[in-house]
């Protein structure tokens, strides 16, 4: 599909066909308690009707609330083993130029989240070097024999994929297939015909962030993540500047190196990263002297393990947790002197380990709780010092307002 020969909010509808099956038991919905059970009985199969008498059943039948709790204890019996059959499914394949349209918008409606919470969205780097083009590829495996449908659209600056609610398998009710399954992949080029960043959006979707092994070459412009719901794992990637954000869900991974910065953030989640400056990858990179890390959780703890192993570079690190607890552990490399560290906690404990390796002057605060320092004396509320040569310029700022602080220089 090519974008630049579609018209602004040109839409189309794609069909998967599923080919799947019902259970037999989920067509006499309709039917009382005690006609299901003969003909189940027949199948060697028996449903207890729980105490109810005939008058109750039907009424029991088409409580919503009922169909629901069976069909969540269906779908986590038949979705278990679902993502291996995705691999076997023939994907719908989609591009377009990022460098005119920037950002991809991959979204579905909440009953996909609440019937089957492994919907995968992986983002990934071509192959091949001469490729200019996002390409999406998507999978969908599901119960129902019916459609599974997806309607994409495109805008001046966005590239939209929806997902849409197909008919109910229990006539009369709009209950969803037993299990649904999406698999998104988008692969990323390695470079653009300009610098712009790439933004991609979505919900109902645990995210892998991957970084292809096979070439190995850093995302060359700023990529900006974001998803409403569900986890985000970054494997070993190796970018210019990055943003990831996840409202409701825990963020995982390393990151090998970072040219200018990165920004991680979970609402509602823990957040629990490696991020390694590479020597000779950011020795290659213009202009990589300064990284940002950036890490916030709202609610959730926060686990840093930072090793700077480029003398050279000039760190500046700012780790922020409203309500949980953070661990730290950093390492620079000899030569750094003049490394920035904030790290703040309004409701929770800090612990910092700096291995030896920073230079400069510290303060350390908590409002209510205990410092417990390995240089100088140990204070109740405040510490301030230096640490190394008197012509250091780094600076460390940690501050609890409630909760203990410990640092190990």
């Amino acid at each position: 599909m090519n974008p630049t020969n579609l018209k602004d909010s040109a839409k189309q509808s794609t069909t998967i066909n599923t080919n799947g099956k019902f259970p037999s038991q989920q067509q006499h919905n309709n039917e009382s308690r005690y006609e299901c059970n003969q003909r189940e009985l027949q199948n060697n199969q028996v449903i207890s009707n729980n105490g109810l008498d005939k008058k109750s059943v039907p009424a029991a039948i088409n409580n919503k609330g009922f169909i629901h709790m069976f069909v969540r204890l269906a779908n986590y019996k038949l979705c278990r083993d679902y993502h291996a059959k995705l691999d076997a499914t023939t994907p719908t394949t989609i591009s377009y130029d990022p460098s005119t349209i920037s950002t991809l918008n991959v979204e579905g409606i909440g009953y996909f989240y609440d019937y089957s919470k492994d919907h995968e969205l992986l983002i990934t780097q071509a192959n091949d070097a001469l490729a200019t083009n996002t390409t999406i590829q998507i999978h969908v495996i599901s119960t129902q024999s019916s459609d599974v449908q997806f309607e994409t659209s495109i805008t001046p600056t966005a590239y939209n994929i929806n997902f849409k609610k197909d008919r109910s398998w229990i006539p009369g009710l709009s209950i969803p297939p037993r299990c649904v399954v999406i698999r998104v992949e988008v692969i990323l080029p390695q470079k653009l015909t300009n610098l712009s960043p790439i933004n991609v959006n979505s919900n109902i979707f645990n995210v892998k962030f991957l970084q292809n092994t096979i070439n190995s070459i850093p995302y060359p412009y700023p990529i900006n993540f974001k998803t409403t719901n569900g986890d985000v794992d970054i494997e070993n990637l190796l970018i210019t500047s990055a943003s990831i954000q996840t409202s409701s869900g825990d963020i995982k991974g390393s990151i090998t190196s970072v040219r200018n910065e990165v920004h991680i953030e979970s609402t509602s989640g823990d957040i629990d990263v490696s991020v390694y400056a590479n020597t000779n990858v950011i020795a290659n990179m213009v202009g990589g002297t300064s990284p940002r890390i950036g890490l916030k959780s709202t609610n959730g703890d926060i686990d840093l393990q930072l090793n700077v192993s480029n003398g050279i570079v000039k760190p500046v690190i700012d780790v922020t947790a409203t309500s949980g607890d953070i661990d730290a552990n950093i390492l620079l490399a000899s030569g750094i002197t003049d490394s920035q560290i904030t790290i703040n906690s309004t409701s929770g404990d800090v612990e910092l380990n700096l291995q030896h390796s920073f230079e400069g002057q510290y303060e350390i605060k908590t409002t209510s709780g205990n410092i417990d320092l390995n240089v100088g004396n140990d204070k109740d509320h405040n510490g301030l010092g230096r640490i190394g040569s008197l012509d250091s310029q780094g600076f460390l700022i940690v501050q609890s307002t409630s909760g203990d602080v410990e640092v190990r220089f």
